[in-house]
């Protein structure tokens, strides 16, 4: 008989962020930031600092977030509720430390939140204007309300509470002034009608139209879930009883030493030559023991020297490994302090240091290069924004293995270099069958209006005729190559390998081109637009303004852009880099926004983003994936 054991999972952290605070709000410090003190527990820390009169007052949210953070971080090792405890009693007496040296600009001013996770367990802790949430079965229950301006540094984290967590439970962590735009009705009811990520999404659309120089907003969204897995045991349910000799299987027998066999060496008639001594023949007994015994002193002497040498030098190398690990968790502290305060520069250059001096270590000391590896793996991460999808989910399961991919009003279309391998996804799966063929190989499929399905090969460009069910040339272009189809507004588009992007307006079947733009196209991958061109290449990218390249400055990453191939335009940018597996999101001022990994798909060859649904749809032979973001 088999029984079934459930195997409970840790409760897994779903994390959503707010963050709107405009580069013209001069007046409020905010700090949003969440780090993994161990695999058990994870620390949450949301801070805002008011009517700041000059910009160097700033710098006390540095130094609390710092001090909070290293507190924390000295008691990692304590159990849950002592671990909050200790943490708390030294932030606040350090606090009070700092307002004593004579920084207290911040008092007065100061709100925070802070909450431990440890297991299934939440320890919160608030000062001032800032609140706890818990979403439970659909009902929004405040845990830890806000109090008013704290203005004595000794009596900073007062007001605390704890609770045990349950699967599927929410928690909101936010400054107590976004109740003053989003309603708490409206608050619950958007938590009850959309999972956190959308929430999180349509209150930051209210949130934007309430900014000013003097209006900033923070909050953390965060999801718990737990994982089920079922187990089979094979075990009998009566007493279990030793087993027989007979049912014992044998061992094999571990490696038997081979004995070698050395040729063997004829010696006789060999002569070898004699040497003689004859100083030493000549010296007297007791000169012969002197000579003898100051030679084993000289080679016991520099034996020794030798050790003493070897003594010295392993010293050496552990002096120096012991500082390079400080010199590493230094390095880790000033990069986590530019990420608090969301200086993507300075928190790169700080990854360069970091990434150095742990290359160091490796070749000093592998195993202490080990210990220190997780941390070192962990803030790489979050300087590069890396988040990594392992499983994303199928949308639908496709025949043909296409490689081209692209949105059409009513789904998605897609085609292969075959012209008889074109389908159409709208809620079900159906291949176009066309009465005739194509001499040359698809290179892009497109929906143009005007035309509908459009697919492009080396100079031509055919629609489909969906009533005689063929082909239909709808125009040649000079002496092209192109490699891409794109629409924008009532317009197609074609990238021509040939140093254009031409762009195309018809109606009534009659089709008019005009060159958009030119330059040196010849080892372009993909380009995409909005009222600019963006060109995309293996390595960099190429903007048009008004028909004008421009240099794009793509983002500082740690694993820099080489082999690009595909490029999407909307609000943001995404690169797709089908060889590495992953997906960049930058702004259109050329900041890194996100690197999302899909380790385990394939081979990657075309995606396309619907913003509005904050949705990814990725091609991967013969699956289309559908990520959200």
């Amino acid at each position: 008989m088999v029984q079934y054991i459930l195997l409970m999972s840790k409760l897994d952290t779903q994390i959503n962020q707010i963050y709107l605070s405009p580069p013209q709000n001069k007046k409020t410090s905010l700090i949003l930031y969440e780090e993994a003190l161990s695999t058990n527990s994870q620390v949450f820390i949301l801070a805002q600092l008011k009517d700041l009169l000059r910009k160097s007052e700033a710098n006390d949210l540095k130094r609390i977030s710092e001090i909070i953070l290293t507190s924390f971080r000295n008691n990692k090792k304590l159990p849950g509720e002592t671990l909050f405890e200790q943490a708390l009693s030294q932030v606040n007496q350090n606090l009070a430390d700092l307002a004593h040296e004579g920084h207290k600009s911040w008092v007065g001013k100061f709100s925070c939140l802070i909450c431990l996770k440890s297991g299934d367990d939440i320890y919160l802790a608030n000062d001032g204007l800032t609140s706890a949430w818990l979403l439970r079965r659909g009902e929004v229950l405040e845990i830890l309300p806000a109090e008013k301006l704290n203005r004595h540094p000794l009596k900073t984290f007062q007001n605390f509470t704890q609770g045990k967590l349950k699967d599927n439970d929410g928690l909101i962590i936010t400054t107590a002034n976004i109740f003053d735009y989003v309603s708490l009705e409206l608050f619950g009811r958007l938590l009850n009608q959309y999972p956190l990520p959308r929430a999180c999404d349509e209150i930051s659309k209210i949130l934007r139209d309430s900014l000013g120089i003097e209006q900033a907003f923070c909050t953390f969204l965060l999801q718990f879930s737990r994982k089920i897995a079922e187990a089979p045991v094979s075990m009998p349910l009566q007493m279990s009883y030793a087993p027989l000799p007979e049912d014992i299987a044998v061992e094999s027998p571990g490696p038997r030493l081979v004995k070698l066999h050395l040729p063997k060496i004829n010696l006789k008639g060999l002569k070898f030559p004699q040497f003689h001594w004859q100083y030493f023949k000549n010296l007297t007994r007791a000169g012969k023991f002197f000579f003898i015994s100051f030679t084993i002193f000289l080679l016991m002497f520099v034996i020794n020297l030798g050790f003493y040498a070897l003594k010295i030098n392993a010293k050496k190398t552990q002096d120096k490994i012991n500082t390079l690990v400080t010199q590493i968790n230094t390095d880790i502290d000033n990069t986590q302090s530019a990420l608090i305060y969301k200086n993507d520069d300075e928190a790169q250059a700080q990854l360069k240091i970091l990434e150095s001096d742990w290359a160091t270590l490796q070749q000093l000391s592998q195993d202490k290069a080990d210990e220190v590896g997780p941390k070192v793996e962990q803030i790489k991460n979050q300087v590069n924004k890396i988040n990594i999808i392992t499983n994303p989910k199928v949308y639908v399961d496709l025949k043909r293995h296409p490689i081209f991919l692209a949105k059409s009003p009513s789904g998605f279309l897609f085609a292969n270099q075959d012209s008889n391998s074109l389908s159409l996804f709208a809620g079900n799966l159906n291949d176009y069958f066309l009465l005739n063929s194509l001499k040359n190989n698809i290179t892009s499929i497109a929906h143009f209006t005007p035309a509908g399905v459009v697919v492009s090969t080396n100079n031509e460009l055919h629609r489909i005729d969906t009533t005689l069910k063929q082909f239909e040339l709808m125009m040649s272009i000079s002496d092209a190559d192109i490699i891409s189809l794109k629409t924008y507004a009532t317009s197609l588009y074609a990238l021509d390998k040939n140093d254009q992007i031409v762009k195309i307006t018809g109606s009534n079947n009659k089709y008019q081109t005009q060159v958009s733009a030119r330059g040196e196209f010849n080892e372009a991958r993909d380009f995409s637009l909005d009222k600019d061109i963006y060109v995309l290449f293996p390595d960099h990218m190429i903007k048009y303004v008004s028909g004008q390249p421009q240099a794009f400055p793509l983002p500082a990453m740690s694993d820099s852009l080489t082999n690009a191939t595909k490029l999407s335009v909307a609000s943001n940018i995404y690169i797709l880099e089908a060889n590495k597996k992953r997906l960049l999101i930058v702004s259109k001022q050329g900041a890194l926004i996100n690197q999302i990994y899909f380790p385990t798909t394939g081979s990657l060859t075309d995606f396309s983003v619907d913003e509005a649904q904050r949705s990814i749809y990725l091609l991967d032979d013969n699956k289309l994936f559908k990520i959200t973001f």
